[in-house]
């Protein structure tokens, strides 16, 4: 985004199951308003409550018709009041149950996962079979873990789900617990199904959700503003999601550029660098720092020092990881940043394609278990004030030309007016 317009891109590829199919004809970006110059990129999930968020979008953008909001946010809050209000269209209480169990499940792979690597560390630590005792303690180590996750997970801040949920689904929770762990005792089945009652109330959305990122001007906005969120799903009737970031252009703020979905490629285009890999240079420094001073004698260090170095050198990653990411964004992403601000509009969505275009081709050639996951053809829209929503490239799964109706019917008041006019006419 800079102060004249937003550039959005999407590619087209969607994968079913773990790489059991990839197609590359999947839509992810969609204009909100058929008059008004908004848009929405969809991401992760291509499904909302079991239903297509596709087919939730257009129906929204049929409900809105000539309605105009002051501001992109009115939009945002618009558009989830009408998911909220219309539980009953899409058959969102019919699919409860299902997120509900959707959540729960992708917690417990986790804590299986967890207990595998307790009694696999065990293991390779005794040379021998575990005990009964030992098992024991992997158990309450596993369940204390799960418990601990939970509850350090941030809180949502919108809406409280978590007495509903163990009013409606504690038995369905403990069941599900007893007939798949029976490692657990009905004890501290109870305790676990109980807390994780209350992880609908966190910021826990690792599977399953929905990416949304709103685009655009409110009819009182001149310029343009970003919302960016995570959707997970409608229980009793209201919408559980969390709101990941905003962004505003304004007299302080000149550019920007968003990264979603699958961002490592382009935030190391951007920055040098990326989450994952600045993640992993914070669990390497301590543990190269800490097997180095293990392995210096203990005489040289003053009686009971060696630990209290090992761990104030370990707090220098912080300090490390700052001034990385600091140089980053001056040498990196700031010459980028003041080159966006003034880029054409025309630039402005070939540099946006061109995002899509260098994550692809990793895509395509690193073997890495992310191959062709991003791919097919790009979507690229320009949304401006005044011109709105603009396609620079779309793909339809149908030729426009043979279509004239699509046109007339979607863009025309009055299609009456194009009754007659034959192929020929309309090419």
């Amino acid at each position: 985004m800079n102060k004249n317009a937003i550039a959005m891109a999407a590619d087209s590829a969607v994968t079913i199951g773990q790489h059991i199919a990839i197609h590359n004809s999947a839509n992810k970006l969609f204009a909100i308003s058929r008059c008004e110059p908004v848009g929405v990129i969809v991401y992760s999930s291509a499904s909302f409550m079991q239903i297509p968020i596709e087919i939730i979008i257009k129906q929204y953008k049929s409900f809105l018709g000539k309605k105009r909001c002051n501001s992109l946010k009115d939009y945002v809050a618009d558009f989830m009041s009408y998911l909220k209000t219309n539980s009953k269209l899409f058959h969102f209480e019919k699919n409860e149950m299902n997120y509900i169990e959707r959540v729960f499940v992708d917690l417990f792979k986790g804590m299986v996962g967890d207990r595998k690597n307790y009694i696999d560390n065990k293991l390779k630590e005794m040379s021998r079979n575990l005990t009964s005792e030992e098992l024991q303690e992997i158990n309450s180590k596993t369940l204390k873990a799960t418990i601990d996750f939970i509850e350090q997970q941030d809180d949502l801040n919108n809406c409280s789900f978590a007495q509903y949920v163990e009013e409606k689904y504690f038995v369905t929770i403990k069941n599900h617990i007893n007939s798949n762990f029976d490692w657990l005792n009905d004890e501290q089945s109870a305790e676990l199904a109980k807390k994780v009652c209350t992880l609908f109330d966190k910021d826990f959305f690792r599977d399953g959700y929905v990416g949304l990122c709103f685009a655009g001007f409110g009819k009182e906005e001149i310029f343009p503003q970003m919302v960016h969120l995570h959707f997970g799903g409608i229980i009793n009737g209201k919408l559980r999601y969390i709101e990941k970031e905003q962004v505003s252009i304004d007299e302080d703020t000149n550019a920007s550029i968003t990264p979603l979905a699958q961002t490592d490629v382009m935030q190391t285009f951007l920055f040098g660098i990326n989450d994952g890999f600045i993640q992993k240079i914070a669990v390497e420094i301590p543990r190269q720092i800490s097997k180095k001073l293990g392995s210096i004698d203990n005489d040289c260090f003053a009686e009971g020092k060696k630990g209290t170095v090992i761990r104030e050198l370990n707090t220098s990653t912080k300090g490390i990881l700052d001034e990385i990411i600091k140089k980053a964004n001056e040498e990196f992403m700031r010459p980028i940043i003041q080159s966006v601000a003034t880029l054409p509009i025309e630039e402005l969505s070939l540099l946006a394609e061109s995002m899509i275009n260098i994550t692809s081709v990793r895509r395509k050639v690193a073997l890495d278990g992310n191959i062709g996951t991003v791919g097919g053809p790009i979507d690229v829209a320009i949304v401006s004030k005044h011109d709105g929503f603009i396609w620079m490239k779309r793909k339809h799964y149908f030729d426009i030309k043979y279509n004239p109706q699509y046109m007339y019917t979607h863009y025309t008041e009055n299609p009456k007016m194009y009754e007659g006019i034959n192929n020929e006419e309309a090419d």
